[in-house]
């Protein structure tokens, strides 16, 4: 990572190396009309974005501008020079490495060499060409030049300078030290950059021979021995040789006296790119070349490799059955040294393998293509040894002669024995399934039946089998269905759930409890879910008879103390929120313990249940009657619109009683005392209400017994 402060100072010093460029070309280089022979600067800064991270593009961007902008300043070119040439000048490098950058990539993947080559020089001249149409224009408009020279000369220039200095920057960045050559052929390197430029030196130092193909073979040379290392430093050497001769009047590009020094500079711009079109196409050639060597190598050594250190049993078979190849993990694997499996040896086969993999083995070499087969091979120390054999029909090493056999043996003795004994759980697992007494299946995340088990199949009077592929709605019905829609829905979301349903089943009301769980697969996904449902009509009816003891008096059959507590809370409940008037009766039976007392308490609960069976018929079906216990019974009466009914039913209870209960042939005198509270304000709590019932219930034993009070 590179701070802040950092990358400013590498931003600044490519700034001064592309603005000291661009001033070196404007001042050695610039003719009359004003624009260079090779522009270096855009060609620098295009190989420099090329290599560098994108995110650090817009400090070079600046920093390469403003230092061609000072380069320009510095030679007092006009206001539109400095700014509109400045600015130009260096927008071809930068479109060239947009554009390379978008369609290419990393340009220092070898793999990417060629197209790397040909996507940066068409890009670098359509820039070229889009900056020279600009440069030409503005240069017409300013100063009344010839716009196809200056077009030309632009473009020429700006062309050359991108393809040759983009190239030796991104070279130079991306092979540093190997740029000098590599360890072990530096000396060499040396020497051969030696003769290049002595070469070009000579070719330059005359102006009668035109010998500008001399340097080439030299060039190439380079190149071939020490590819981009070799290229970057002789056309280097070539090239700046050849501008300083030129510009200092020396060279074959002044044969002709009469020459002007555009002609020259045109002149030495061909030669420089006949230079690039000889060399680098061939060093690109050759790198290529070299990486697909060393990736052909690599990969030879990795299969190597891979044959010769696998686990696996690599084999290859040729027509007559001779083994040509048998990789060392035979030995490990079977026992068996290489050289004793060399020949056939069928005898190795289990029996009952045998037919079969000879007929895999003909019906490879008859028609083509591969197969897979697993058999049984013996070790050499006597067992056997499940081998799962991946073969093809490959050609055979010497053309003409008949294909031969591949295959890749894997050790699977311990997969097929886990498959043996997962065969046996899930038989296992069936026999307990099928025997437990409930629905067991699973369900695909399609609401389809993958699975059922016996039981399932009995008390649907279907065979198991022919429910697995059917839908769940098809199989039990839109009522049934529709029910259980939402929880299936709940378990393909992944949730487990458990709920019970009641419906008519083979004639009987039958409660049903169901849990699904999810099938989840190892990345989250849900498969479906499975579904264990029992019967628990027993337990259901079991628990319904218990409420009833629980919430039902044993001896009359009438509502008890806990049931009626939970009505009065409700009756209390529904008052506040609608107002309505509420009576509560709290009946006594008069001298109930003298009856236990003297007749026994047989006939004091042949009393109970007499009055409890006249309570029931002497009050309406909306009153709610209950024993509190003992001879305390309460009747709860929630619409009652004034005081007059709640005493209409004290007043008929009371008169049930007058004719007296016949106990073994005997009528008993029994009378009733009424305590009524009635309410039309605000009831505190259930306790309150109570309390003024059991008052007025005081108060008429009070008075006489055989009566009832009322009390607000």
């Amino acid at each position: 990572m590179v701070g802040p402060a950092a990358l400013a100072l590498r931003a600044a010093m490519l700034g001064a190396v592309v603005g000291g460029l661009a001033w070196l070309s404007l001042h050695y280089t610039r003719q009359p009309t004003g624009l260079s022979t090779l522009w270096a600067a855009s060609g620098v800064l295009c190989g420099v974005l090329l290599t560098t991270p994108r995110a650090r593009w817009p400090w070079y961007l600046v920093a390469a501008c403003a230092g061609n902008v000072l380069a320009r300043w510095l030679h007092h070119d006009a206001a539109y020079s400095v700014l509109g040439l400045g600015l130009l000048s260096l927008l071809d490098g930068q479109l060239t490495a947009w554009w390379v950058a978008r369609q290419v990539g990393d340009i220092t993947e070898v793999s990417h060499i060629q197209r790397t080559a040909r996507v940066a020089t068409i890009a670098a001249v359509a820039a070229s060409a889009l900056t020279g149409l600009a440069a030409a224009a503005l240069l017409a408009w300013f100063v009344r030049a010839d716009f196809a020279a200056q077009f030309g000369n632009w473009f020429a220039a700006h062309t050359l300078g991108l393809v040759i200095f983009a190239m030796l920057t991104a070279v130079l960045r991306t092979e540093r030290a190997r740029l000098f050559g590599r360890p072990g052929r530096r000396v060499e390197f040396a020497l051969l950059n030696l003769v290049i430029a002595a070469a070009t030196v000579a070719m330059f130092a005359q102006a009668r021979y035109p010998l500008l193909f001399a340097v080439h073979p030299l060039l190439l040379l380079a190149a071939f021995r020490h590819r981009f290392a070799g290229l970057v430093s002789g056309t280097l050497l070539v090239g700046a040789i050849a501008i300083l001769a030129t510009f200092s009047g020396h060279g074959p590009f002044a044969i002709d006296g009469a020459s002007t020094a555009l002609v020259r500079s045109l002149l030495l711009q061909c030669f420089i790119a006949s230079t690039c079109l000889v060399t680098i196409p061939v060093a690109v050639v050759l790198s290529e070349y070299g990486w697909l060597t060393r990736r052909l190598r690599a990969s030879e050594r990795n299969y190597r490799i891979l044959a010769d250190y696998s686990r696996d049993l690599i084999v290859r078979i040729g027509a007559d059955g001779v083994r040509r190849y048998i990789s060392p993990s035979a030995t490990a694997m079977l026992g068996w040294s290489a050289e004793e499996l060399r020949q056939p040896r069928w005898d190795l086969v289990h029996p009952d393998d045998l037919m079969r993999l000879r007929e895999a083995f003909g019906d490879l070499r008859a028609g083509g293509g591969s197969t897979t087969v697993a058999f049984r091979t013996r070790h050499k120390d006597g067992h056997y040894v499940w081998i799962e054999a991946k073969a093809s029909l490959v050609p055979a090493e010497r053309p003409g002669d008949p294909p031969e056999i591949i295959y890749s043996g894997r050790d699977v003795t311990a997969r097929v024995a886990a498959e043996q004994a997962l065969a046996h759980n899930q038989r296992r697992l069936r026999a307990i399934t099928d025997n437990l007494p409930a629905f067991v299946i699973h369900v695909d995340k399609e609401e389809k039946y993958t699975f059922a088990n016996a039981y399932t199949g009995r008390m649907l009077g279907v065979d198991p089998a022919t429910l697995v592929g059917r839908g769940v709605r098809e199989v039990m019905g839109e009522g049934v269905y529709a029910e259980i829609k939402p929880h299936i829905d709940a378990a393909l979301r992944g949730d487990t759930v458990t709920f019970e349903i009641e419906r008519e089943f083979q004639g009987w009301r039958h409660w049903y409890q169901s849990t699904y769980v999810p099938d989840v697969a190892e990345d989250g996904t849900v498969l479906g879910f499975y579904a264990v449902t029992f019967d628990i009509s027993r337990l259901k009816r079991a628990e319904h008879e218990l409420m009833r003891l629980v919430r039902y008096d044993n001896l009359t059959g009438l509502a008890n103390r806990l049931h009626f507590n939970e009505r009065l809370e409700l009756a209390v409940a529904r008052h506040r929120r609608t107002a309505r008037p509420v009576a509560l009766l709290y009946l006594d039976i008069d001298r109930f313990k003298q009856i236990n007392d003297t007749l026994g308490h047989a006939t004091g609960d042949a009393v109970l249940c007499e009055f409890a069976e006249r309570l029931r018929h002497g009050v309406r079906a909306t009153d709610f009657a209950a024993r509190l216990g003992g001879d305390e019974f309460v009747v709860l009466i929630e619409d009652a619109d004034a005081e007059e009914a709640a005493e209409t039913v004290a007043r008929k209870l009371i008169g049930t009683m007058r004719d007296g209960v016949r106990v073994d042939g005997h009528v008993l005198p029994v009378t009733i005392s009424v305590g009524i509270a009635f309410c039309r304000g605000e009831i505190e709590n259930a306790d309150a209400f109570m309390h003024r019932a059991d008052t007025a219930l005081y108060q008429a034993k009070a008075a006489g017994r055989n009566t009832y009070r009322l009390v607000h």
